[in-house]
């Protein structure tokens, strides 16, 4: 399997970082996705995907393993994740 490893700083209070995990959860749902959340860990899967992502005070970190239909994608994936980031961590 592709892996997409991910790690960025940030600067949230716990009622936004909940906030973020909330969103994320909602989205993975809307395409599919089973998603659990633990304490400021979710992970989640779904055809041809899996995950976890946790954001704890000043660190958000997180893989996505890719199954071979989604491989090709990779690059796009990242870069929209990226970018997704940049918006929500970005300092206020």
């Amino acid at each position: 399997m592709s892996k997409i490893d991910i790690t960025r700083q940030h600067h949230l209070s716990d009622q936004e970082r909940a906030a973020v995990l909330s969103d994320l959860s909602a989205f993975l749902q809307d395409i599919g996705a089973d998603v659990a959340i633990e304490d400021d860990q979710l992970t989640f899967s779904g055809r041809g995907y899996k995950g976890t992502v946790s954001i704890s005070p000043g660190l958000a970190k997180g893989y996505i393993s890719l199954g071979l239909l989604a491989r090709p994608f990779k690059g796009q994936l990242e870069k929209a994740i990226h970018e997704h980031l940049e918006a929500r961590l970005a300092a206020p």
